[in-house]
């Protein structure tokens, strides 16, 4: 017998099982199928909101980082830790009492509700565009994850495992909505956290305990591989081991921009909004920041000590940096554990990859089909539009995800910019600042997705993508609304 197929195909079991159940509590509401009502406490909410944000490409493309690079990776730590007390201590408690006292449960609701009409369509329209693009390319990377790990442990066709990560996902979402994807997200965040902390230590342990493992990395040649057809540089051991991986000047200043500029994009994840605006109340939200603030220093710091260890371990002996989670819980662990090591890669993935379906639906649904549309459907027939959307997202990302493998984190970085920067500047002025007008935002929006597009084909080798595309979108908006006026906005 299998046991890594059983003890797999146990875990999985249970996360279905488990987000059927929620069910129960559905009211059959827009309102509880995108925000389960929002009554999310504390600890449902923080390891909801902080799984659904660090996916796939954690346990798959940080840990790859961390083989190729070395403990740079871990000024990540450093920015997501600052830039997740800045979502729950800065933005959670005004976003929520906004979207309450404007009756919202959409991104584009939040932007457009202070505005009226030409420019409120316009946003919603943009948003809704921006949301299916980005998000969609982003649930395709989940999948392409998914797709990586089961071929890597099960010696599937990838195409096999993009399907069936999308089969896993869609199975608890379809019936239980917004709260089966919260429910299983506890149970999924609890999983990522065992399964990169016990694989970094029994690697350590193998190499002969800290102070050997940390010598051996030291020692490490600059080794060639190829990857997907491309050649990849492994670092030698001295850029392994550098905080600044050996930079010095500007370049280290670039260097920096990268980990810290990767969590500019936190307040402008839908995604990860959306459970800023179900939380149950103020104080749970504070108690949430401290939750998931511990949580993903934990996260991350495992998933880099996984890419050293491997790293030191089997060498370039890994056809790709991104497998080497996989590979080494197959190689090391008993075939139970190593079943439920690649459970924590598609529990990432399914955390991120549900939410965003959802996200993406919701888009679809209530923002295009009752808001734009005006329609006011009976709470069965938008219980049917709401699955159907999700069904239809769901078609399309594993179409993208069969037909094209590149880096996961690559592919994750493109649509976390987008999103990022469209909406990351746009949320917070329309929260902090009074004077936001509406074409201040939607001139905003457009800036900041655009500037990400051609940054990203053209200059994003000298300076990352979101960083001028986060600064432009905001400066747009300050600038553009200080020429209008909330009057001519509604018109």
């Amino acid at each position: 017998m299998d046991w890594i197929v059983v003890s797999f195909a146990a875990y999985t079991l249970v996360v279905m099982v488990f987000g059927i159940c929620s069910a129960k509590f559905s009211k059959q509401t827009s309102a509880d199928f995108f925000l389960a009502d929002r009554g999310l406490g504390a600890w449902v909410a923080a390891l909801s909101a902080s799984a659904s944000a660090e996916s796939g490409w954690v346990t798959l493309g940080l840990v790859g980082i961390a083989y190729r690079t070395g403990v740079g990776a871990m000024w990540l730590v450093l920015g997501t830790v600052i830039a997740f007390l800045f979502n729950w201590l800065v933005l959670a408690i005004p976003l929520r009492r906004f979207s309450i006292e404007q009756d919202a449960i959409t991104l584009p609701d939040v932007l457009a509700a202070n505005h009226r009409g030409s420019v409120a369509v316009a946003i919603r329209l943009v948003a809704v565009l921006i949301i299916l693009s980005m998000l969609t390319a982003y649930v395709a990377a989940q999948l392409n994850a998914a797709g990586k790990a089961f071929e890597a442990t099960f010696d599937w066709r990838y195409q096999w495992g993009v399907a069936a990560g999308a089969g896993i996902t869609l199975a608890y979402t379809l019936i239980g909505g917004f709260r089966a994807v919260a429910w299983t997200d506890v149970l999924q965040a609890a999983l990522m956290i065992c399964g990169v902390i016990l694989l970094p230590i029994v690697m350590i342990v193998m190499l002969g305990g800290p102070m050997e493992f940390w010598n051996e990395l030291e020692s490490l040649e600059s080794q060639q591989i190829e990857v997907n057809g491309k050649a990849v540089m492994l670092a030698e051991g001295s850029v392994m081991t550098s905080p600044w991986a050996q930079k010095s000047g500007l370049a280290v200043i670039g260097f920096l921009a990268v980990w810290f500029g990767v969590p500019l994009g936190n307040p402008g994840q839908p995604h990860i909004l959306v459970r800023l605006m179900a939380t149950r109340d103020d104080r749970a939200i504070r108690r949430a920041a401290v939750i998931s603030t511990v949580w993903v220093c934990f996260l991350f710091t495992g998933a880099v000590l996984v890419g050293l260890s491997a790293r030191v371990m089997f060498g370039a002996s890994i056809e790709d940096p991104e497998r080497a989670l996989p590979h080494a819980a197959v190689q090391l662990l008993p075939a139970p554990l190593a079943g439920l090591m690649i459970a924590a890669i598609v529990a990432a993935m399914c955390s991120t990859a549900d939410s965003q379906m959802l996200v993406s639906a919701s888009a679809v649904s209530h923002d295009v089909y009752v808001r734009m549309f005006g329609k006011q459907p009976s709470d069965k027939v938008r219980t049917i539009i709401n699955r159907t959307a999700v069904l239809l997202i769901a078609l399309v990302a594993t179409v993208i995800a069969t037909r094209e493998v590149r880096a996961v984190f690559d592919f994750v970085l493109y649509a976390w910019d987008g999103l990022g920067a469209a909406f990351g500047p746009a949320l917070i002025l329309t929260l902090l600042w009074k004077r936001t007008t509406g074409w201040g935002i939607l001139i905003g929006m457009i800036v900041g997705v655009a500037t990400v597009v051609i940054w990203r084909e053209t200059l994003h080798a000298h300076l990352y993508s979101l960083i001028p595309a986060f600064a432009f979108a905001f400066a747009s908006i300050v600038a553009v609304s200080l020429l209008t006026t909330r009057a001519s906005n509604d018109s």
